[in-house]
C-alpha cells in the first residue's frame, strides 16, 4: 500500500493505518453498543475510538483467550466483525438493523503472544453493502493478521427464510457418527483433551460431537458468553466454532508424531442470515490436501433444526514433524 491519506485522513505507510489525532470521535453511542455485547466483552476487548471510517481496537494478552499460550485464532478472528461493526455502528450512519458480515477472509501472518491492536477502515460504501479492511498488529508493531469483510447493513429482511438442512446431504458427506479412536491420525480422547486444555476453547463450551476419517462434528452452546447484546449468538463466536473444527479435522487424517503441530493460516467465512440464540453445529469436512497444508470446509447449522446459518474455509498447515 504506498504512502498517503486516506478518506478518513489517516496517514498509510507501509501498509499500515496510522491514525492521527484528528481521525476519531469517540461517540459514547459506540461505546455503549459496543460494551453491551456478551462476547466482546468476554474476550476483554477494549474499544479505543471509533467513527463512520475506521477503528481502533485493543485485547489484552489473557489466558481465557489461548490455546497453548498463544491468542486463539478464533479470538484474532472474532476482531474482525467485531471493528467493522463499531465503524457501521457510528450514529452518524444511523444503522438500527442487525449487522451482519456477509463475506470475510482473514490470512494468519504470526502468532499472537501478547497483546494486539486491531485497526479497521472503511473503504467504501454501496446501498447496504460496506467493505472494510484490518490490520492486527502486536504491541511491538508485528503484523499477526490481515483481513477484508463485507458487512450487510440490510437486516434480517435480506436474508432466506432457510436452508438445506444437513440431512439432505449423501451420507458419505456427513459427520455425524459416534466419537471413536479408529480414525486415522488419533482419537476422539486427544481432541477433547486438547480443546479443555485451551482456556479460550473452554469458554466457549466447545464439544466433540462425532468424528471420522477426514470430517468432525463440533457443537457449541448458546451459552451468555457466546452472544451478542441482543441476545443472538455473536458472529465472533461463529467463527471460533468455524476455525475450532475446521483445524481440528486435518489431525483425523495425519498419523501422530511426538511434537507434532499445525496452524492456521487462513480462514474464509460468509454468515448466511439473523444468528438465533441456539445451540450451533459445525460440520467440518476435509476437501483437499498436500504434503503440507488441509483445506476444509466448514458448515454451520443449527443444532436442533439443521438450518444452516454459516459457511467457511479452513486452511491448516503442518509443522515438518508432523509428516515425520
Amino acid at each position: 500500500m504506498p504512502g498517503g491519506r486516506t478518506a478518513g485522513g489517516s496517514v498509510c505507510e507501509a501498509g499500515r493505518l496510522r491514525p492521527t489525532s484528528a481521525d476519531y470521535r469517540m461517540t459514547e453511542n459506540v461505546k455503549t453498543w459496543f460494551e453491551d455485547g456478551s462476547y466482546p466483552a468476554d474476550l476483554g476487548v477494549k474499544i479505543v475510538a471509533a467513527d463512520d471510517a475506521q477503528s481502533r481496537l485493543f485485547l489484552p494478552y489473557e489466558e481465557r483467550n489461548t490455546m497453548f499460550g498463544l491468542v486463539h485464532g478464533g479470538a484474532l478472528a472474532s476482531l474482525v466483525p467485531i471493528s467493522a461493526h463499531a465503524i457501521s455502528r457510528d450514529p452518524s450512519r444511523a444503522v438500527t438493523k442487525p449487522l451482519r458480515t456477509v463475506s470475510m477472509h482473514v490470512g494468519y501472518v504470526r502468532a499472537a503472544r501478547k497483546a494486539v491492536t486491531v485497526e479497521t477502515r472503511a473503504l467504501r460504501r454501496v446501498r447496504e453493502l460496506g467493505f472494510f479492511e484490518t490490520l492486527i498488529t502486536d504491541v511491538d508493531g508485528n503484523a499477526v493478521a490481515h483481513a477484508s469483510s463485507t458487512v450487510s447493513e440490510a437486516g434480517p429482511d435480506s436474508a432466506p427464510a432457510a436452508f438445506p438442512p444437513l440431512t439432505d446431504l449423501p451420507e458419505g458427506e456427513r459427520a455425524g457418527v459416534a466419537p471413536s479412536d479408529d480414525a486415522e491420525g488419533g482419537g476422539a480422547g486427544a481432541i477433547r483433551a486438547a480443546t479443555a486444555a485451551s482456556p479460550f476453547l473452554s469458554r466457549r463450551q466447545l464439544r466433540l460431537l462425532g468424528m471420522r476419517r477426514g470430517a468432525v462434528e463440533m457443537a457449541m452452546d448458546a451459552a451468555a458468553t457466546n452472544l451478542d447484546g441482543n441476545g443472538a449468538t455473536h458472529e465472533g463466536a461463529v467463527l471460533t466454532l468455524i476455525d475450532a473444527a475446521g483445524a481440528t479435522c486435518p489431525w483425523t487424517v495425519v498419523p501422530p508424531s511426538p511434537g507434532a503441530s499445525g496452524a492456521t493460516i487462513a480462514l474464509s467465512a460468509q454468515v448466511l442470515g439473523p444468528l438465533p440464540r441456539a445451540g450451533l453445529v459445525a460440520r467440518a469436512v476435509v476437501r483437499a490436501r498436500d504434503a503440507r497444508i488441509c483445506w476444509t470446509d466448514v458448515a454451520i447449522v443449527d443444532g436442533a433444526s439443521r438450518i444452516t446459518h454459516a459457511f467457511g474455509t479452513v486452511v491448516y498447515r503442518f509443522s515438518e514433524k508432523s509428516w515425520s
